[in-house]
């Protein structure tokens, strides 16, 4: 991570925590069949795991996100074609590339900047 602290890093990695809940509440009061986005909901999980040193594998990645198997494959497939995740091995960990992780700490700062919270008091 480009992150110079650590304390940066946990506040960038707490947003992106709330916005997986705030993504998690939306479904529930919304069918989540309108708002499917497993390519953002991958991405998110994967910096979260990297800000906190994990690596994940497929199965974990498609089981916090609640990606079927088949879909998050294709998905995978396309954000790597895309730039964002590292080539791995099917069934091995994945990672965000450098540029994406660097883009997704940017996207994390102005969303923390604009929420002007870092999750609920």
């Amino acid at each position: 991570m480009t992150i110079e602290t650590e304390s940066a890093k946990n506040t960038l990695a707490r947003t992106a925590e709330n916005l997986i809940r705030v993504r998690g509440l939306r479904t529930e009061v919304f069918p989540s069949d309108i708002f499917d986005e497993h390519a953002w909901n991958m991405m998110l999980r994967l910096f979260v795991a990297q800000a906190n040193d994990h690596a994940m594998s497929e199965s974990e990645l498609f089981t916090a996100t609640g990606t079927p198997p088949g879909v998050g494959q294709r998905w995978l497939a396309h954000l790597v074609a895309d730039g964002q995740i590292e080539p791995h091995a099917d069934g091995g960990t994945i990672a965000l590339t450098p540029s994406a992780l660097e883009r997704m700490e940017g996207f994390l700062r102005d969303a923390s900047a604009t929420h002007q919270t870092d999750g609920p008091t």
